[in-house]
């Protein structure tokens, strides 16, 4: 993989440090399941920031995705803790404030180089946990056969206009229009749409507004409009629509690469368009993000929120998304990818899929349950009853009256 020279972005950063020159200070960044195919990146990475200057030394340790959790606890129980920590943004929510040092005064002087969405991701109870690393968003995927037959265009404003091209896909083929991504847990949906999980620490998730959302689903479920597996996986909605069973789904833009690689027919027939913004009301849907957090017991905060400005800079998270085909966190590396040529072939769907995605990227939140205790239960709570509701196996209202009851009960244990 050949990296373009980063270097130049270095001096810049060390513009009236007040890290001691006497000697340098070490700040060990770990990065998450990157291990192999990014060593070249990360190494150069290293070596030009250690060459710009003498004050800090940055030292990268890959760690694997079972790893990385048990080190981190590891690492604050002993004391020992590394500067900076790769992490998706539910662990942030998890881990902070018990694991981690809040970095809201550290971020301050050059916040303003990272979206909106980005950093509301790394923010948790009004302080800011970490610097916004890569990120992805999902798309949608479509057969442009099935939608010409269904005379549906795919234009997308909101979720109501995805229901009525299912519809009438389904209409027109007899066959599921759209496979929802309902495996990731239906209180995406609730907060892609504004509805609140929780208010004043009481749920609140059973208004009429949240009844008639799953009522939605449910109803499209029924009518076959929408696949009959709330439980779908990332590897069965590509053989579905590799099948040409399946009209549209949404999942971020390496999914077309997958379709390719099962069915060369079925992606020659896939187009890609962006996911509706609900008129711009709320962030773009299935956001995954991550961030360079501190662990607790850190020490040199100054060298830290340093190399972290480096790591998380426009030109060194432009070259990690050119690389691996994600998003940089960076209002001005986003822009870049946006109009760079060669991200932009028409006659490369993969690639289109990517520009789709670029132009809803700075509204990419990661939707998570946040302040709640035991969130992975809260989580089962939640969406066990609402996939009951769904498949018809009990009413809606019912089914979100007894999980906020269950919430409830544990709420109040907080």
């Amino acid at each position: 993989m050949k990296i373009k020279p980063i270097s130049f972005i270095c001096a810049s950063l060390f513009a009236g440090s007040s890290i001691s020159a006497t000697a340098a200070v070490q700040v060990e960044f770990w990065s998450h399941a990157l291990g192999g195919t990014y060593d070249a990146y990360h190494q150069k990475i290293v070596n030009d920031f250690n060459a710009s200057q003498k004050e800090i030394e940055l030292v990268h340790k890959d760690l694997t995705w079972g790893g990385m959790k048990p080190a981190i606890v590891a690492a604050v129980a002993e004391g020992k803790v590394p500067g900076l920590v790769m992490v998706p943004a539910e662990w942030m929510n998890e881990m902070a404030p018990k694991l981690l040092t809040p970095v809201t005064k550290e971020i301050a002087p050059f916040k303003n180089q990272y979206t909106d969405a980005a950093i509301q991701n790394a923010s948790k109870n009004g302080e800011i946990y970490g610097f916004p690393s890569y990120q992805v968003t999902a798309v949608m995927v479509y057969n442009k056969d099935m939608l010409a037959k269904a005379g549906v265009k795919p234009e997308f404003n909101t979720v109501d206009d995805v229901f009525i091209a299912a519809k009438k896909i389904k209409d027109k083929t007899g066959k599921p229009g759209w496979a929802p991504k309902l495996q990731d847990g239906f209180q995406t949906w609730f907060l892609f749409q504004g509805l609140p999980l929780v208010k004043d620490n009481k749920a609140v998730f059973n208004s009429p507004a949240h009844i008639a959302l799953v009522q939605k689903f449910a109803d499209a479920y029924k009518a076959g409009i929408i696949v009959k597996d709330t439980s779908l996986t990332f590897d069965k909605q590509i053989a579905g629509f590799a099948n040409n069973s399946i009209g549209m789904f949404a999942e971020g833009g390496h999914a077309v690469i997958k379709i390719k690689d099962a069915n060369p027919r079925a992606y020659a027939a896939a187009g890609v368009t962006s996911f509706p913004l609900n008129d711009a009301k709320t962030a773009s849907f299935g956001g995954w993000s991550t961030m360079y957090v501190v662990p607790k017991g850190q020490k040199n905060m100054a060298a830290v929120a340093k190399a972290a400005q480096y790591i998380t800079s426009d030109a060194v998270q432009l070259e990690f998304s050119k690389a691996s085909n994600t998003y940089a966190s960076t209002k001005k590396a986003n822009a870049t990818l946006a109009n760079d040529p060669v991200m932009n072939d028409p006659n490369d769907l993969g690639k289109v899929a990517f520009k789709m995605g670029a132009l809803t990227i700075d509204k990419s939140r990661h939707f998570m349950i946040r302040d709640v205790p035991d969130e992975a239960m809260m989580h089962k709570l939640m969406n066990d009853k609402i996939d009951a509701a769904i498949q018809g196996r009990i009413p809606v209202k019912q089914a979100l009256d007894e999980a906020v009851a269950a919430w409830n009960k544990r709420l109040a244990k907080k």
